[in-house]
């Protein structure tokens, strides 16, 4: 290797320099990894909200609302007495959380206001709804001999079983329950007609199967689609003819909702007729997904969905998500903006072949509060910090923001900084995460 630059002598004056400048080269290299020593390891995010331009892309947190009306944007102006509620959702693991409200400057003082703060999914915070009842096309039998179908979400009991043989359902696919068990769904009308099939009958004709509605069949993209859902014997076999007496619609049936489905390198939530491509691992690892739970998707049983924007880690779960409660192992969907619960475990059973994600309820009813005070040299804007320690093992990735003001006020601006204070307990901590974050970070082989 040749060195041009052997023969070069350098003066003393300019020695000095070299010297310097090797100096401050050193520095700036010390300093550049100390920096992004200090982002890596002792992570810090800010999150923030503007009421003047509330539909902004720049806002970074959850749309504010009130316990009253969770799904509405909230007005800047709060009562007295009156909460706020929004949602953060920053990347990584915090130590501190510094909640900020800058006030209209004629609002009145909102200094000792009380700022509560709890840890779990976005979706597992939703209010809790009415029990969930057995889902559409359940075949159910109890102890006094009574047999029921679930059609739209009703209890129909057929009126004797030489009907249900007429009919041609099998014995073995009704699921004995208790009398309890049929509290959760709402009574309709007997059956009576040996030649009338009631809706959300299931029928299997060739290699596939469809759901009876409105007089119509409806195809389900695939068989596995169906059992996704429902058992094969579940299914009144029939022929070809069966076609002769009713239509088959161009509508097409796919997969439970909440499966997760893959196509090429992409994963997907099934939801409602709609798939949410998952923007990256981190957010499928941030959402309690399993890999194990995902499902290879052919370009049929895909191109039945009509495909979305990408599903992030500020989205709360689609509905039709369950979760699973792991301490009392109790299960929740999401349905319409609540978490509504199954409070039987022979419900619990026709829901076995979804995949749960784990969730902890008692987790989810912690907290952690601060109270504003005014910061310095400012008249109209309130701040606080809240010790995030506690939440360091919980479930989820969303931060549930509640604040409760002393008095009326109209908030201009929300700024939420989420940071890691240089301690060796937080290196450690952000040591084992990213050694964490290594292990997982891969797409897996279908």
């Amino acid at each position: 290797m040749f060195d041009l630059t052997s023969k070069i002598k350098l003066g003393p004056a300019l020695q000095k320099k070299y010297a310097l400048a090797r100096i401050l080269l050193h520095l700036a290299f010390l300093a550049g990894v100390i920096f992004v020593a200090d982002r890596v390891l002792f992570p810090s995010a800010t999150l923030v909200f503007s009421f003047g331009n509330a539909n902004s892309l720049k806002n970074t947190l959850g749309a504010p609302h009130t316990s009253e009306q969770p799904n509405v944007l909230a007005k800047s102006s709060v009562a007295a007495n009156g909460n706020l509620i929004f949602d953060a959702n920053p990347v990584g693991n915090f130590s501190d959380a510094t909640i900020t409200f800058g006030a209209d400057k004629t609002s009145q003082n909102i200094e000792g206001s009380a700022v509560r703060l709890r840890k779990s999914y976005q979706a597992f915070f939703y209010p809790t709804g009415a029990p969930i009842g057995f889902r559409d096309g359940t075949l159910l039998a109890t102890p006094d001999g009574s047999y029921y179908i679930v059609s739209d979400g009703a209890l129909r009991r057929f009126s004797s079983t030489d009907i249900i043989l007429k009919l041609g359902y099998p014995k073995s696919a009704f699921l004995t329950v208790s009398s309890d068990d049929l509290r959760y769904n709402s009574i309709g009308a007997d059956i009576t007609d040996a030649s009338v099939y009631p809706d959300d009958t299931f029928f299997a004709i060739g290699d596939t199967y469809y759901e009876f509605k409105g007089s119509q069949l409806f195809p389900f993209v695939s068989t596995r689609a169906f059992f996704s859902q429902f058992d094969a014997l579940q299914a009144i076999i029939k022929g070809d003819d069966f076609f002769s007496q009713y239509k088959v619609s161009d509508s097409i049936l796919g997969f439970a909702d909440g499966t997760l489905g893959s196509s090429d390198i992409s994963v997907f939530i099934l939801s409602q007729g709609k798939s949410y491509p998952i923007a990256d691992v981190a957010t499928f690892l941030s959402m309690g997904f399993n890999w194990n739970d995902v499902v290879a998707l052919d370009a049929d049983e895909l191109g039945t969905y009509q495909r979305q924007k990408q599903f992030t880690y500020d989205q709360p779960h689609p509905d039709g998500t369950l979760f699973l409660d792991q301490k009392t192992q109790k299960y929740f969907v999401i349905e319409n903006g609540a978490k509504r619960p199954i409070k039987s475990a022979a419900i619990a059973q026709t829901y076995s072949k979804q995949k749960p994600v784990l969730a902890d309820l008692e987790q989810s009813e912690t907290s952690v509060s601060c109270q504003l005070k005014k910061v310095l040299l400012s008249s109209s804007t309130y701040a606080c910090t809240a010790a995030l320690d506690s939440f360091g093992q919980f479930i989820g990735n969303d931060y549930r923001i509640d604040t409760t003001f002393s008095n009326e006020t109209k908030i201009s601006s929300i700024d939420t900084t989420f940071s890691t204070p240089l301690t060796w307990e937080n290196l450690r901590s952000s040591l084992s995460k990213i050694k964490e974050n290594l292990k997982n970070n891969y797409v897996p082989q279908q």
